[in-house]
């Protein structure tokens, strides 16, 4: 666990994780009520149920990248990280498709607090580091170096 964090920034992150945790559960209770009863019928049913089985699985995959990230703080490899975003991206797409092509969109209410959270908090863009593998034009180069006889001015002359 991370020891750096304030005591308010423990709690904001305990209570986003809090709320994905139990769209998961959530998720995956209704999936397996309306996989027992008679509330959805026809062809539908498969369906809104799988529909919600993605939604549980992409819930819980954000509660355990964004645990990784908020709690351990990212200990898991890039490799790794890219996996679960993949994973969170195209479960969830999945679902929605199901879901509107059922024509059930309670789905969307359940899910986008979580959604909210996880794609505000971590899926923003990480800073890029300059290194030094990162090539530099040679126009920028030359041009702080002082020597610009290459360039052109404006209307195709060469200057010197």
């Amino acid at each position: 666990m991370r020891q750096d964090l304030t005591v308010g920034q423990r709690i904001l992150r305990s209570i986003g994780l809090t709320i994905m945790l139990m769209t998961a559960v959530a998720c995956a209770l209704l999936a397996l009520s309306l996989a027992g009863g008679d509330t959805v019928e026809g062809w539908r049913k498969p369906l809104v149920v799988l529909s919600l089985l993605l939604a549980a699985v992409a819930a819980l995959a954000m509660t355990v990248d964004s645990f990784d990230l908020w709690m351990l703080g990212r200990r898991v490899t890039a490799f790794s990280v890219r996996m679960l975003h993949s994973l969170v991206f195209v479960a969830i797409l999945a679902a929605i498709v199901l879901s509107l092509v059922t024509r059930t969109p309670g789905l969307l209410l359940v899910t986008a607090p979580a959604l909210v959270i996880y794609l505000f908090t971590v899926m923003k863009p990480q800073p890029r580091a300059r290194a030094a593998d990162e090539p530099r034009s040679a126009g920028r180069a030359a041009g702080r170096a002082g020597a610009q006889s290459g360039r052109q001015r404006r209307g195709g002359k060469k200057h010197k």
